[in-house]
Parts: C-alpha cells; sequence; structure tokens
C-alpha cells in the first residue's frame, strides 16, 4: 500500500511537473515503464527465497558483465556512460539493478559464515562491494556507487561483524575524502558540486551588502558578481531547489501553481528536484508526507527483517531497508541543501524507468523475504550440498 501511494505522488506530479507540449509523451513512458517493472516486481516476489539464494551470484555476475558492456559501448550522454540501449527506444542503466544483485550477493555470501571477527574475513564483503562500485564510478556515477557502501555496512552489521571495523571504515572515510580533493579520483565537475555546496549564495549577497555599506565598493561587486554567477550557472539547481522548497510555505502553492515549476526554472524537475516541486506546490505538508511514507517503508522493511528466521532472509531485508532509505535521504538531503548535488532520483516517485524497475525488484525481495521468511521448515530450507563452499559447522547447527 505505501509503495501504491508512493508510485501514485510520482504519476501526480510527473503530471503536474510537465509542460503540455512533452506531458503526454512522458507519461504515456511512464506507464510503459509500469508494463515492465509490476511484473518483475510480481516474478521477484513469488521467487522461492531458496531459489534467490541459489542464483545471487548468477545475477550478480550477470549484472557486472553490463556494467562491463555500458564502460565499453554504453549510450553517452553528458559526457557519462550510464546506460545501455534497448529495442522500442528503451534504455537501462545496469547500476540500478547492481542494488538488487550486490544486497543479493552480499547476503549468501555471508549466510552460512560465522560473524566477521578478523580482518580477513571483510575480504569478500569488500570484494563484493568495491568491484561494480569502481564500475559504477568509472561511468562516471558516483552518487550511485555511494548507495552501495551504506548497504553492505547494514548487512555486516546484522552478520555480527566487529564494531571496531565500522569505526575503523568511519575513520579511513573522514581521512580519504579529504585526499581524494587533490587527486584525479574526483573529476573536476565533482569539485565544482562540493565547492558550490560549501558557498552559500545568500552569504555571499549579505558580505557584497556589508562591504557595500562600508565603502568597499569593488569588494562588494566582486562578492555580488560571485553570487550572479553561482545563481546562474553551476550553483543553479540546488539554488532553484531551494527557493521553491521555501516559497511552498506550510500549505503549499497548489497542485501545478508553484512559481519555479510553472515558470520552468527548477531543472530536472519530474527527476532528481521532484520533491522540490512536491514542497512548493504541498507546502511543508505535502513534503512531510512523503518523508513520513519513506519513515513507515523503511519501518515496514526492517519489521520483516526482525521477523525472519532465516538468516539470508534477514540480511535481503535489511539491504533493502537500507538501499531505498539511503537513496531517499540523500535525495531529500540534495533538495533542501543538507548535501552536495548529487544525480540520485527519489525512489518510487522520481520518473525514470530504471530506477523504477530496481525500486520494484527490491520491493519484490522483501515480500518474497516476508512470504517464505517466517516458515523455518527444514525442507524449505535444505541443507547445502557438501560441495558448497557456503556448507560449514554453522549451517548444520542451525538447521
Amino acid at each position: 500500500m505505501i509503495v501504491a501511494v508512493l508510485v501514485g505522488i510520482g504519476f501526480l506530479f510527473l503530471n503536474s511537473s510537465t509542460m503540455e507540449t512533452e506531458r503526454a509523451r512522458l507519461m504515456q513512458r511512464q506507464l510503459k515503464t509500469l508494463w515492465v517493472t509490476i511484473p518483475a516486481l510480481l516474478v521477484f516476489s513469488l521467487l522461492p527465497m531458496r531459489f534467490l539464494a541459489r542464483t545471487a551470484f548468477t545475477f550478480y555476475l550477470i549484472v557486472l558483465i553490463l556494467l562491463g558492456v555500458v564502460l565499453a559501448a554504453g549510450v553517452e550522454l553528458n559526457h557519462a556512460r550510464r546506460w545501455m540501449a534497448l529495442p522500442g527506444g528503451f534504455t537501462l542503466q545496469p547500476s540500478e539493478l547492481c542494488k538488487p544483485a550486490l544486497i543479493l550477493a552480499l547476503a549468501r555470501y555471508l549466510e552460512f559464515r560465522d560473524a566477521p571477527e578478523r580482518g580477513r574475513d571483510l575480504v569478500g564483503p569488500i570484494l563484493l562491494t568495491l568491484v561494480p562500485f569502481y564500475l559504477v564510478y568509472a561511468e562516471p556515477d558516483l552518487g550511485t556507487a555511494l548507495t552501495y557502501l551504506p548497504v553492505a555496512a547494514a548487512m555486516l552489521w546484522v552478520a555480527r561483524a566487529r564494531k571496531l571495523f565500522f569505526v575503523t571504515g568511519l575513520v579511513l572515510l573522514l581521512v580519504l575524502v579529504p585526499v581524494m580533493w587533490f587527486t584525479p579520483l574526483l573529476h573536476d565537475y565533482q569539485k565544482e558540486r562540493i565547492a558550490t555546496y560549501l558557498t552559500s549564495i545568500p552569504s555571499l549577497e549579505a558580505k557584497a551588502k556589508e562591504a557595500k555599506s562600508a565603502g568597499a565598493i569593488d569588494r562588494a561587486r566582486d562578492l555580488a558578481q560571485q553570487a550572479r554567477e553561482l545563481r546562474r550557472g553551476r550553483g543553479s539547481q540546488a539554488y532553484s531547489a531551494l527557493v521553491a522548497v521555501g516559497s511552498g510555505g506550510v500549505l503549499g502553492k497548489g497542485l501545478g501553481q508553484g512559481p519555479q515549476n510553472r515558470l520552468d526554472y527548477l531543472p530536472e524537475r519530474h527527476g532528481d528536484f521532484v520533491f522540490a516541486v512536491i514542497a512548493e506546490e504541498w507546502g511543508f505538508r505535502g513534503g512531510t508526507l512523503v518523508v513520513v511514507l519513506y519513515l513507515l517503508l523503511m519501518g515496514s522493511l526492517l519489521a520483516i527483517a526482525l521477523a525472519s528466521k532465516d538468516h539470508f532472509g534477514r540480511l535481503v531485508a535489511t539491504g533493502v531497508a537500507t538501499c531505498i532509505t539511503t537513496q531517499a535521504w540523500i535525495n531529500i538531503g540534495v533538495t533542501t541543501g543538507l548535501l552536495p548535488t548529487k544525480g540520485l532520483p527519489l525512489p518510487l516517485i522520481s520518473h525514470g524507468g530504471s530506477s523504477m524497475l530496481s525500486s520494484l525488484i527490491l520491493i519484490g525481495l522483501a515480500i518474497s523475504v516476508a512470504r517464505d521468511g517466517n516458515r523455518g521448515d527444514p525442507f524449505l530450507y535444505p541443507a547445502p550440498r557438501p560441495q558448497d563452499p557456503f556448507c560449514l559447522k554453522e549451517a548444520q547447527t542451525r538447521l
């Protein structure tokens, strides 16, 4: 029900945020997307959990091959290769499919292993995460790649890894992020986004007024020019989104009546910045409604994880909850100016076929866990074959 409401809100604001000349085309395209993604949801929700476990690494390898194909011969747009062309005029973004594939592969790897207590116990999960991370980062798509890290961390937490590992990882992250600024690992446009995030346009305008009042005309002119360049250049997306969110007030401007939306000031308003349109036209109450829906969805997914008697199912549900919630919070954080600009869609709401497909596959995996994970039937969960590398003492003891 929560998923249906979020998808419905997405259609409502796709209709509101598009011009009449392109509205029919985008609405028709999104409807076609649902014709593909809803069957995917049904298929993955009906697949037995043990089948998902046995085919996890096959799915993972197929997605890695697709990522390699995209890097070699993908569709290039805005100096990035992230899509592959499909029949019927559709495109597929394999980095989105990598989310369910990574969750299944990590869950399968950790299912019958003891709690990671030594550094070498993390080699497998780290490699499983960093290989797709690097392939997606090379597209380049740092925003999507970064969503893989909290998923792996949450699943390792459920697998009872030592807390020292998480503290060490956090320290390394805090050290590496500033160091990356001085290396080619960060592209120029990514550095510009971070610099824009750290530079406040209202603060520059306020300093320009102070300098003008103090008689420093040249400095005031320079500061005002910097503010104008940010507002019209690389900071235009974030600035327009903040204006839209702020102008919505408590009750909003009304559906289809938002000035930033209607006058075409807000870029990507049916994609990455759809939350700004929601906040402008539905106001604080509409934005709060969306946040509450994501909280309820996260709670439902975590409840499935807690109720699962199967370790694989518990890991999968945890990964699904972390993936959807992380992406939603990053998108909302970017829109409200809490985070630097990242090209991440709002799950289940933003326009986009690959994102919708990935989100509904994740929901299907959670439904499969909710159905099979509570039975605890040894015949439903047979012991692995002796040649299975995951057949360890813990598996025999549990069964």
